[in-house]
């Protein structure tokens, strides 16, 4: 019986499935067993086998695939030029693709980092070939001044508005914050009393004209100095803690000794931040015991809370109006440089 002639890395012979010559050692191979389908055989320009490609002899060279989701037929090749797709109308069908999938409205109303179809028209009808639509983003787009009209000029005023309301809401939210670690110090200070300051459940016009007022202005102040001498003593315990060397548990033990020293030292300084001569800010506090008040239950957390949440807002209403200003002023730009185009019989024709 003559023996079979044995092919490929699994050394069998042909059974009768798809296979592949290597262009460099003219053995024959499973498509199963080198990880290469049948339909992907047209676009393979040379083929080398894993034993060719480990002896680099030669590696696997593939031709350029359609862009087209969908399509696995090789771009085309017509000399020199060389295209992105099968053919021409799969290159049409790519941009409309991209066209509704970037033109769409999001919630907020703004446009989703795209354009639509007639301002794409545009900027396609400006150019006359490949070339030139390349070098597009290389200039400023032309009339380099858009022109706004009065319904943009009114939203843009509008949302320049909303934009010094929030920036000046963030900068109480700010003072809020920087009050609420303040208050939470004080309470800490005062040990078993509550030490819930009744100006933290102010609307926003009372924090608002507080903050604004001399008494507002001289407390915040001196709570801003003191958070600053706080935080260079703390810098400066840190650093001392991590000088020299020496018996592992007697730097333990110096170093909590160390700790409750600057605490006691801080409590100390905290209590005289508002001073004697503003009796009106102690009459704020709650001096109930801690255990029995259970109306300003957790308020250090509550209230902590509250402000990040505010100022999450405002950020993001920031972001918001920023965003709109952006595609209020593009599309002014593209209206423009529609309007400025002349020649409505040019186009731009993709291969």
């Amino acid at each position: 019986m003559p023996q079979q002639q044995l092919y490929c890395i699994c050394r069998k012979p042909d059974t009768g499935q798809w296979m592949i010559a290597c262009d460099y050692c003219d053995d024959w191979y499973h498509g199963a067993c080198v990880s290469i389908r049948e339909s992907q055989s047209h676009l393979i320009e040379t083929y080398a086998c894993p034993t060719c490609t480990s002896k680099h002899l030669g590696t696997t060279t593939w031709k350029r695939k359609c862009r087209l989701p969908g399509c696995d037929n090789s771009a085309l090749v017509d000399g020199d030029k060389k295209s992105k797709f099968c053919t021409p109308e799969h290159g049409v069908a790519w941009f409309k693709l991209n066209i509704q999938a970037h033109s769409t409205d999001t919630d907020d109303g703004l446009r989703n980092a795209g354009i639509s179809v007639s301002e794409l028209s545009a900027i396609l009808y400006s150019v006359s070939n490949v070339r030139e639509f390349k070098r597009l983003g290389n200039v400023p787009p032309t009339p380099s001044s858009p022109t706004l009209t009065l319904e943009d000029q009114t939203r843009l005023s509008m949302l320049n508005g909303q934009r010094a309301d929030i920036e000046k809401r963030l900068k109480y939210i700010e003072h809020k914050a920087r009050y609420i670690e303040y208050a939470k110090l004080r309470a800490t200070a005062q040990k078993t009393v509550c030490g819930f300051d009744r100006k933290l459940v102010w609307d926003d016009a009372e924090w608002a004209e507080w903050c604004d007022s001399d008494e507002g202005a001289r407390i915040l102040d001196r709570i801003r100095e003191f958070k600053r001498t706080q935080d260079e003593q703390k810098n400066g315990a840190s650093a001392d803690d991590g000088a020299g060397v020496g018996n592992v548990e007697k730097r333990k033990r110096g170093r909590k000794l160390k700790q409750q020293v600057t605490i006691q030292l801080d409590l100390r300084d905290i209590l005289n931040v508002v001073g004697n001569s503003d009796d009106d800010a102690v009459e704020d506090v709650c001096m109930l015991e801690r255990r029995r008040c259970s109306r300003h239950a957790s308020w250090q957390h509550i209230r902590a809370e509250e402000v990040e949440l505010d100022e999450r807002v405002c950020r993001d209403a920031l972001v918001k109006i920023e965003r709109e200003e952006q595609a209020i002023r593009q599309r002014a730009a593209i209206r423009s440089f529609k309007d400025s185009t002349k020649d409505g019989g040019r186009c731009i024709v993709v291969n």
